[in-house]
């Protein structure tokens, strides 16, 4: 007799619903609280993203209930829509951050 393998779970991955009400429950399980910054990180936070001039940054921000972490130069801030753009193409909201430090 030969071991069935991955067919055995085919069953429980019969129904689309199901993996998604799965996943979906997974992720809100993982998801924790934005970290509070003081006051001294908002001002170091500041002063890196005024003097980058270019250089790679390793950028922690929360979005979705994640801490993310990015290495990447920004490309360019916008203060009136409040978002960093980074060389990658990703955008990342001033209000987001919670860490910045150079590499």
């Amino acid at each position: 007799m030969s071991d069935r393998g991955i067919k055995k779970w085919a069953p429980y991955k019969s129904l689309v619903e199901q993996d998604y009400s799965l996943k979906e429950q997974k992720e809100k399980d993982n998801r924790i609280e934005k970290p509070t910054i003081s006051n001294e990180q908002a001002e170091e936070i500041n002063d890196i993203l005024l003097n980058h001039n270019g250089n790679p940054l390793k950028i922690c921000y929360y979005r979705r209930g994640q801490l993310l972490e990015v290495v990447d130069s920004i490309k360019k801030i916008d203060p009136y829509e409040r978002k960093i753009y980074l060389v990658s193409k990703k955008v990342i909201l001033l209000s987001e951050i919670c860490s910045i430090e150079y590499i």
